[in-house]
C-alpha cells in the first residue's frame, strides 16, 4: 500500500535536508522563514503551498519532485546499472535476431 504523500514529503525533507547538513533552523534561515517553519512542516502540522516546495527543493538543491517520491525508490534506480543490463539485453536480442537470419539464409 501507497504511503500517503504527505507522509513521503515530510520524510524525505528530513531525509535530504539531514544529507545536506542543514538544521532546520539553517533551512528555515535559508528560505527567510520563522525558525519553527520546518519543524512545523517536519512535525505534519502544516504543509507548504508549492511555491514553497520549489524553494525548499532550490535550498537542498534537488529537484522539486524530489521530495514527493519516497527516496528509497530514487536510490534505488541506478542508471549505470540500468544501462548495462539494457546494453546486455541488446546485445543478446541482437545476437539471436542475427541467428535467426542467418539461419533463414542456409
Amino acid at each position: 500500500m501507497r504511503k500517503p504523500l504527505e507522509d513521503v514529503f515530510r520524510e524525505n525533507l528530513r531525509y535530504y535536508r539531514g544529507r545536506a547538513k542543514l538544521s532546520q533552523e539553517k533551512l528555515s534561515g535559508l528560505l527567510d522563514k520563522n525558525v519553527n517553519y520546518i519543524n512545523t512542516i517536519e512535525g505534519g502540522k502544516s504543509l507548504p503551498p508549492l511555491s514553497m516546495i520549489e524553494q525548499i527543493a532550490d535550498a537542498l538543491r534537488i529537484e522539486p519532485y524530489s521530495l514527493l517520491i519516497p527516496h528509497e525508490t530514487q536510490e534505488a534506480f541506478d542508471r549505470e546499472k540500468a544501462a548495462r543490463e539494457c546494453s546486455e539485453q541488446i546485445a543478446i536480442q541482437s545476437k539471436q535476431i542475427l541467428l535467426q537470419f542467418l539461419g533463414s539464409l542456409a
